[in-house]
């Protein structure tokens, strides 16, 4: 992730970065593993994407690919979240 596209979209330094991943043990704030996604163009591991409220600008944390993704497609809703939860398990039980 370059300086200058962290300041601009942001407002936080390379450094800054780097200590978020540092304090985060360099992975997933949310499932804990290391980013695993790879970059089509320059065929490297993704950095981890700056998570942040779209309402307020406040950065969160530090997300895996998949997990940011989650986290948009399903609009910051925790309501939401806590029904597919709520799905999940009752379909765990009903499996088990």
């Amino acid at each position: 992730m370059k300086s200058i596209d962290l300041k601009k979209r942001f407002g936080i330094s390379l450094e800054e970065y780097q200590e978020m991943l540092e304090k985060q043990n360099y992975v997933c704030a949310t499932c804990n593993r290391p980013e695993r996604s790879i970059d089509h163009r320059t065929k490297q591991v993704r950095s981890l994407a700056v998570d942040h409220c779209h309402t307020t600008g406040k950065i969160r944390g530090l997300l895996c690919s998949d997990c940011n993704t989650a986290l948009g497609l399903l609009k910051d809703n925790t309501e939401t979240m806590k029904n597919m939860i709520s799905y999940l398990n009752a379909q765990a039980m009903k499996n088990a």
